[in-house]
């Protein structure tokens, strides 16, 4: 049987910064797992069941912790509550001053007061309601990958897709999109953490030296996610997916319903690393030595179906693989040289399982190498130069990457956290990876896509 127990919600809303690691660790009870060395500190686990995120500081002690979503309503934090009516802070904290509604766009608003022995408490509120509770001390140091003993990258470097489907098994040095992975057992292929169902692999990279920041045997990277149609309605795949995160041990004796999902985690790529992007998507990606790398194709595995997800939709990618979504959903659209994905294609896919090869290139960016900002940030250790910046036109920057991007200046249109130097940016043109017109990067260090 899996273990039920959760959280304790009443002492996680307890927590204050500067608490010891134990203190969180007894609230967080047997899902308990500290961070690893590239996680910086960050407890997350938690946040696609129980919708919390925390991040010790180098001394090991609490420096933020978040509350949000479907965080439990009825808990106290500092005096405030997740979902609370916005009408009724001033009354229980009359120290915190919400701005201004917007005018026009989405009803956010934003406030913070200061909280006892230098902590600070952070609301945000949408739509009527506190949508997101943090508590942090500003003066909080945190781990990041300049305490890993990495060397920073001396040069960025562009991926491009080469024009022309080739058939599956192609020779591609450098890397493939659409297609299969190499080097992986069917056994290995990484499962959605929601209904357990295989994820879609959408490309594979060579990872130039500089990035090779798991260790220098490790030679390329497989990307993997789930399908954007999936039917999330499978919780107890969930609750025994998300073992592979946090520290519960996995069932010697699971229930026939959920043994399957089991023994796919004791399977597991042992350079597997997964991450969610804001809609609690499955993101999967695993490191490869060079004879992996090289190794033979590996066809999807059977999709494991049993009562607890026989309700999970059938996925898209496994009745139009990326090679036909070239062509449209249906894979069938005549050939079109005036549309850049067929001229991408250079013709229609001969095989579900036809690559397109991916080429490398250095690419001259002052940023290679130094901490990435967003704008506006005070805190610039590196001296990285925001695109588009007044300071980013002084100098006559000029750059364009294409459909992958490794380190250099991050050029998204959106914003992002926490990013070391070693990033690789994703376009959905690598492998038709739905990112809702971003793109996206993924930072290499922490393992974790920032979409």
């Amino acid at each position: 049987m899996l273990d039920p127990t959760p959280p304790d919600m009443q002492a996680l809303g307890a927590l204050r910064p500067g608490d010891p690691a134990e203190k969180l660790a007894a609230a967080v009870g047997s899902r308990w797992r500290a961070p690893l060395p590239h996680e910086g500190g960050w407890v997350r686990y938690l946040d696609r069941s129980f919708h919390v995120t925390a991040r010790l500081d180098r001394g090991g002690r609490l420096g933020r912790i978040e509350f949000r979503g479907n965080f439990d309503p009825a808990v106290s934090i500092a005096g405030l509550r997740v979902r609370m009516p916005e009408a009724e802070l001033a009354a229980v904290a009359p120290d915190l001053h919400l701005s201004k509604l917007p005018e026009g766009g989405a009803p956010y608003r934003f406030g913070s007061r200061d909280l006892p022995n230098g902590a600070r408490q952070f609301v945000e509120t949408g739509y009527g309601k506190v949508q997101r509770i943090q508590l942090f001390h500003p003066k909080a140091v945190y781990p990041s990958w300049r305490d890993l003993s990495l060397t920073p990258p001396s040069a960025a470097f562009n991926v491009h897709v080469v024009p022309g489907l080739k058939p599956r098994g192609s020779d591609a040095p450098e890397g493939w999109c659409c297609g299969l992975p190499r080097g992986i057992t069917p056994g290995q292929w990484p499962l959605s953490t929601e209904t357990g169902l295989p994820l879609e692999h959408h490309f594979t990279v060579r990872v130039p030296e500089p990035y090779r920041v798991h260790g220098a045997q490790y030679v390329a990277l497989a990307l993997f996610s789930d399908t954007t149609t999936e039917n999330r309605s499978a919780p107890q795949v969930l609750d025994v997916m998300t073992m592979a995160m946090d520290g519960r041990a996995l069932p010697e004796a699971p229930d026939p319903a959920i043994a399957p999902f089991v023994a796919s985690l004791r399977n597991r790529h042992p350079m597997e690393f997964r991450s969610y992007d804001i809609l609690y998507s499955t993101h999967a990606a695993i490191w490869l030595t060079e004879a992996e790398f090289n190794g033979p194709e590996c066809e999807p595995p059977e999709p494991i179906r049993t009562a607890a997800n026989e309700d999970a939709q059938w996925q898209d990618w496994r009745q139009t693989t990326a090679a036909q979504r070239l062509f449209g959903w249906n894979g069938q659209e005549p050939f079109d040289s005036d549309y850049y994905l067929h001229r991408l294609a250079g013709r229609p896919p001969e095989g579900p399982w036809d690559i397109l090869a991916l080429s490398i290139t250095p690419a001259e960016d002052p940023n290679a190498g130094r901490e990435p900002v967003d704008f506006g940030e005070g805190h610039n250790p590196d001296g990285y130069v925001p695109a588009f910046t007044e300071e980013w036109d002084r100098l006559g920057l000029e750059l364009k990457y294409d459909d992958l991007q490794f380190g250099g200046t991050v050029i998204t249109g959106d914003g992002f956290d926490e990013l070391s130097p070693f990033f690789l940016v994703i376009r959905e043109t690598a492998g038709m990876w739905n990112l809702a017109g971003h793109a996206v990067p993924f930072d290499l260090v922490s393992m974790r896509t920032l979409f």
